[in-house]
């Protein structure tokens, strides 16, 4: 139950001040460390780092196409001609790409880098500030890749090179313009024309990177993105080390990529024109052929305009039909003629001659009704013997035979003529009902016609647009942003360099002193004593050093310390945390040898004799007694003498120190066997018994109780218990003893006093 009791106290969370008190007693190390990580940071940003800026440009690309026309493009890209992408992804891969990149570098000789030395760190220099143009032939057999090299300025036609090559030291003197062929490479040195008195200069140092290396570098520093999510603006970053040199990069990216995309642009429009004039070529014979298709069919359908045609085909057809029909009228008419000559008598008049269009048959059939109209008028006068009605009888038979062969012959011609209607009526329907077919194979071949005419002419005005944009190109990209480099430096962050160096010496020592504390397996405040165990500190004893008796010492020379304040503090808390009893019997015990009981017991009972209280002060730890050697005094009668020999009165057991007549020392004696057996005789209780009705304090100095049991034999005749811990030598294991002890009430009034702890500032 106890050690459950212990462990739940240890795993308690500490209060915040007493965290934060057991750091600031350390500041003085906080306060170095801060300082020097501080300082490392001035000389880091001062010294060592290199300032990088952040280079910001906008792009807006037009059309994403891989082909570009004055007019609008969609109709012609739907011809399959020009292949487009809408994809800002595969323009970005373009930009980022190896290739613009290393034209970039190789175009304006990037890959060389000057400096100005300097006495700490040499300065990037770039542009203007670099009077000189550089060349290395990168293909030599040597090429002084990452070799720096010293240029100094002799006078207006001279230099010196100055390096180190294999360990060996090279200094040579050459004119501008010398193509110097060296150890480590192939260089050629112009003064730039603007450059006036190149003296002026300062020495400087430059050197050439590989190429590859540079690519990579760049690519890394480089970033390319959308600006917005639906647009087709493009924004590109560029992190460097000089301002004028990293915008110089982002705008020469851009007029490469400018420039790559009209070349390829142009190349396309030059392909784009020869496709188009085979094409024009192809056409131009496929619309001869058309053509002379529609005149072989107009030839051999002996058509000139089908529609027109068609309308004659019909009028005729329907002229030759009315006649046939106006035939067939005289012929049904003559027909009723026929009929009624045939089947009739001289009596019977002939009807519809009005009818008929031939005059002569008209002209006989109203000669007969007007005979027969005679004969019948006669024949009422007359009987039909009379030779007049005889002789107009025969005149009607001659005429009636006469009718019949005209109508017959008339009936005849106008059947054969009828036919000849219908036929030629036949011959035009059909010739109207080839119409349609023919309509739809001219309109076929027509429709070809149109066609290829169509595309002819749109391929004529694709290739004026082509040929319109070679002669006057334009890029679909457009700078909207310049290059720009910010004020400020991306990195290093000065302010946050700052603020880490600021936390990074807090957080060294700090942690130390965690880890110190959490690894540290002994007592080093009284709050961990609080936190451990609720059994309480009666006072703490600061650290010292010199003789063991300093309160005899400091009394002796009437001095005034820190330490023998606080032994009378020790006082004053024994009579405040007192129970119901006085504290006249005192044990002072701890875990373990060397914590400083006896230490504590001797200059208690001093300080207590000092303000003239009578105290004894018994050694009894009987197995290393060290009382006495403490008041440099022999171990004579004892103790242990007491209880073992018979006849020795208390009085024969006590030693005087200094002339100090309350303090009375009484040693352990000689050496017994049975300790344990020794310290519970009843000579013990007779002993301490006899000088508590003699002194106001008896003191008594026991066995370690972490240890022996030695202590807890004596418990009867105490009052109270004064557990000795050490500030940084006890244990935090061993406080399970003393809470044991408290918690448990093994022995009486149990208080803890902290010993070596640090000195605190004194008052006065």
């Amino acid at each position: 139950m106890n050690d459950i009791n212990f462990d739940l106290k240890t795993s308690e969370s500490k209060n915040l001040g007493q965290i934060f008190k057991s750091y600031v007693k350390y500041w003085p190390i906080i306060a170095v460390s801060v300082i020097a990580c501080l300082v490392f940071v001035f000389i880091y940003l001062r010294y060592i780092s290199q300032n990088q800026y952040e280079v910001n440009s906008t792009i807006y690309l037009k059309s994403i196409s891989s082909g570009k026309n004055i007019g609008d493009n969609e109709s012609f890209r739907d011809f399959g001609l020009i292949k487009v992408t809408q994809s800002l992804e595969d323009e970005i891969g373009i930009i980022t790409s190896s290739g613009i990149i290393e034209e970039v570098i190789t175009e304006n000789l990037l890959n060389i880098s000057f400096y100005h030395k300097g006495n700490i760190k040499d300065v990037e220099i770039y542009g203007e500030e670099v009077p000189v143009q550089i060349f290395i032939d990168e293909k030599a057999d040597s090429v002084p890749y990452d070799q720096f090299i010293d240029l100094t300025f002799i006078d207006e036609t001279s230099y010196q090179l100055t390096t180190e090559f294999e360990e060996e030291e090279l200094n040579s003197i050459h004119t501008f313009g010398e193509t110097v062929n060296t150890k480590y490479g192939i260089i050629t040195i112009l003064k730039k024309p603007e450059v006036i008195d190149i003296t002026n200069y300062d020495p400087l140092k430059f050197v050439l990177t590989d190429k590859e290396q540079l690519i990579t570098t760049y690519l890394g520093n480089l970033s390319v993105y959308p600006d917005n999510d639906t647009g087709s603006l493009l924004r590109m970053t560029f992190v460097t080390t000089h301002k004028t040199k990293g915008e110089d990069i982002v705008s020469k990216l851009i007029d490469t990529y400018i420039k790559r995309t009209i070349k390829y642009e142009n190349e396309l429009a030059e392909n784009t024109i020869k496709v188009i004039d085979n094409r024009l070529k192809l056409l131009s014979g496929e619309i001869e052929n058309v053509e002379k298709s529609v005149v072989d069919f107009k030839t051999r359908n002996v058509v000139t305009d089908v529609s027109s045609n068609a309308d004659s085909y019909l009028q005729q057809a329907n002229d030759y039909k009315e006649k046939a029909s106006d035939y067939q009228s005289q012929i049904n008419i003559l027909s009723q003629i026929e009929e009624t000559l045939l089947n009739g008598t001289i009596e019977n008049s002939i009807g519809g001659g009005f009818s008929i269009n031939d005059r002569t048959l008209t002209d006989q059939i109203s000669k007969y009704n007007a005979t027969l109209l005679e004969r019948q008028n006669l024949s009422q006068s007359a009987v039909t013997s009379n030779p007049m009605i005889v002789k107009l009888d025969a005149t009607l038979s001659n005429l009636r035979q006469s009718i019949l062969q005209n109508v017959q012959s008339t009936k005849n011609g106008l059947s054969l003529a009828q036919r000849n209607l219908q036929d030629n009526a036949s011959r035009y329907d059909a010739r109207l009902a080839r119409v349609p077919g023919m309509e739809k194979q001219l309109l076929d071949i027509s429709r070809d016609k149109s066609t290829k005419e169509g595309l002819y002419l749109y391929l004529l005005q694709k290739r004026e647009e082509e040929v319109l944009s070679l002669a006057a190109p334009a890029s679909s990209t457009r700078v909207i942003n310049q290059p720009k480099a910010g004020l400020y430096p991306i990195s290093p962050n000065k302010k946050l360099t700052y603020l880490a160096g600021l936390l990074i010496g807090l957080f060294l020592p700090i942690s130390a002193i965690y880890f110190k504390n959490t690894f540290n397996t002994n007592i080093t405040s009284a709050e961990e004593i609080n936190n451990l165990t609720e059994t309480p500190i009666v006072g703490e004893i600061p650290r010292h050093t010199g003789p063991k008796l300093i309160v005899a010492k400091q009394i002796e020379h009437e001095e005034q310390s820190q330490t023998l304040e606080l032994f009378r503090l020790l006082r004053f808390n024994l009579e405040y945390l007192k129970k119901d009893r006085k504290n006249q019997t005192l044990l002072i015990t701890s875990s373990v040898k060397g914590e400083g009981k006896t230490f504590i017991a001797s200059n208690l009972a001093l300080s207590l004799a000092s303000i003239g209280e009578k105290v004894a002060l018994l050694s009894l730890d009987l197995r290393q007694p060290t009382l006495m050697s403490c008041f440099n005094l022999d171990e004579k009668l004892g103790i242990t003498d007491f209880i073992i020999k018979k006849g020795i009165d208390k009085e024969s057991l006590f030693q005087n120190y200094n002339d100090i007549p309350n303090l009375k020392l009484i040693g352990a004696g000689m050496v017994v066997g049975q300790i344990s057996t020794t310290l519970l005789h009843e000579r013990i209780g007779v002993l301490i018994n006899d000088l508590k009705n003699e002194f106001d304090r008896i003191i008594i100095d026991t066995a370690p109780i972490g240890l022996v049991s030695d202590a807890y034999a004596l418990n009867p005749y105490v009052d109270s218990t004064i557990y000795v811990v050490r500030n940084n030598f006890t244990k935090k294991e061993h406080i399970r003893i003393v809470d044991n002890i408290y918690t448990n009430s093994k022995l009486n009034n149990c208080m803890i006093l902290l010993n070596e702890t640090e000195p605190k500032e004194a008052y006065n």
